[in-house]
């Protein structure tokens, strides 16, 4: 058996992934990823949000005098240059050190200022470059189309400095996901479904906003589940399954969906331990081994919509209530 595949034309020996984590924030990280298994790993992204945090707190502190455009614009071209000289030396670092395909990533909120730094992570040997756009469509007054043009004009800003692979790893919260995926699968090599938001939670003790649990549970793979089974094959690009997998069912489901790899991070926190990969590629193969399925294209999107029989089972959102025999309590 073969579990070998491709994904963004790059050759990976098997199809799991290790999403951007702070797994794969040092060399170290994605060394024990590549020792126990993984197919490729996405490193820790590097966040613009972060970058003009640090700019402004750089301008607050600065002796030079910023009242004045070029104080200013030296001060944030240092602090931008600090900031991303540290990722460059992660993408080299781990490029030297393992020899599975290794995958920047950019947390995006606009389309300003990443041609350049997408052009330089490519010079120290990026395989392919995860674009993580991460803008909640939250503002009511906001024309739901500018927040999908966003995704446009980051993808189409750094297609123009690059040659390397492209993914777009988008969120699940668009007027029209189906034809704004396929529109989209035209300007990128692959398609990550989904970007997991910030999730908030209440304290009613304390009357105050929390942050929710971080990690993902197994529940969450569904609705990317559902999504790469209506978009396989209707998409001009790769597919990856992102969000609440944590076994080897788990990635198995979301291949015969029809996904191209699967990536995850969740589930070796709550296991706490990067080895579990080991248990869920083995888990994949014994499967495969049961089922007569000698590689993973083989079985890969047979149950995707565009392959079923029944393509209405995949949009069906009605349920039966099965009532008891006797009333509840």
């Amino acid at each position: 058996m073969s579990l070998t595949t491709r994904y963004m034309g790059l050759s990976l020996r098997n199809p799991v992934v290790v999403s951007s984590s702070g797994i794969t924030q040092s060399v170290e990280g994605v060394a024990r990823c590549e020792e126990s298994g993984a197919g490729a790993v996405v490193l820790k992204s590097v966040f613009e949000e972060e970058m003009r945090a640090r700019t402004r707190e750089a301008l607050a502190g600065s002796i030079f005098p910023t009242d004045f455009p070029e104080g200013r614009d030296y001060v944030e071209r240092y602090s931008h240059e600090e900031a991303f000289g540290r990722y460059l030396r992660l993408v080299r670092g781990a490029k030297e050190a393992v020899s599975i395909p290794v995958i920047g990533s950019v947390h995006c909120v606009s389309a300003e200022g990443w041609t350049d730094y997408a052009g330089r992570l490519q010079e120290v040997g990026a395989d392919a470059l995860e674009l993580n756009v991460f803008v909640l469509p939250t503002d009511p007054d906001r024309d739901p189309r500018t927040y999908e043009d966003l995704y446009f004009r980051i993808a189409e800003s750094v297609r123009k400095n690059v040659s390397i692979p492209i993914a777009l790893k988008i969120g699940s919260y668009f007027s029209g996901l189906a034809s704004t995926a396929v529109d989209l699968s035209r300007s990128v090599d692959a398609l990550v479904l989904f970007n997991r938001y910030y999730r908030l939670d209440i304290d009613p003790e304390n009357l105050r906003v929390v942050p929710a649990e971080p990690f993902s549970d197994a529940g969450e793979s569904l609705l990317p589940l559902r999504w790469v089974s209506l978009l396989a094959g209707r998409v001009e690009c790769d597919l990856a399954a992102n969000t609440g997998i944590h076994d080897g069912v788990d990635v198995v489901k979301q291949l015969l969906a029809g996904a191209t790899v699967v990536q995850l991070c969740s589930a070796l926190y709550r296991r706490g331990s990067i080895r579990y990969l080991r248990t869920m590629l083995e888990d994949v193969a014994a499967w495969m081994k049961g089922k007569g399925f000698r590689s993973v294209d083989e079985f890969r999107g047979k149950l995707a919509q565009a392959a079923s029989d029944d393509p209405a089972a995949h949009e069906r959102v009605q349920f039966v209530l099965q009532t008891a025999d006797r009333a509840l309590s």
